[in-house]
């Protein structure tokens, strides 16, 4: 801490032995390791008076925690987040009929041209693939209703 080597140390006791004298060196140390003690021990009481404090205001923060915590599970209303959850799912499905087109609204088909027809003869429509029966059914029974 303070870096003190061996000959500062016999530096500063040959200057106490002559300033003070041999007859009065014993009590001088004496009052000097007794007022060095009472400085730790004031230390040691201040910083665990501080870190009492520490404690204390991590156990207050921990005790507003629960409080919180109580009062979240006492407010608990399982059927109002109930609807809450299902309240967004609704407000969707409700929107989505509206902006849908009827699905048995007659598709114009273009005129068939010679190049698009493949392999087809002209005046023909060129073959649109797999008709999809169920969703026709779904669009037909949407429209009913």
């Amino acid at each position: 801490m303070f870096d003190i080597g061996w000959t500062e140390l016999l530096v500063i006791a040959c200057v106490a032995i002559i300033v003070v004298g041999p007859k009065d060196l014993p009590r001088m140390l004496r009052t000097f390791g007794q007022t060095v003690g009472k400085l730790r021990r004031m230390a040691g009481e201040f910083q665990s008076t501080f870190n009492e404090a520490l404690r204390e205001a991590e156990r207050q923060a921990d005790i507003d925690d629960m409080r919180r915590e109580v009062e979240k599970i006492g407010n608990f209303d399982p059927l109002g987040d109930l609807k809450k959850t299902i309240q967004p799912i609704e407000a969707p499905q409700a929107t989505k009929p509206a902006a849908e087109k009827p699905a048995n609204d007659p598709v114009p088909e273009a005129p068939a041209k010679a190049a698009d027809n493949e392999g087809g003869t002209i005046g023909e429509a060129p073959d649109s693939g797999p008709v999809d029966r169920e969703n026709e059914q779904k669009a037909a029974k949407g429209s009913k209703a």
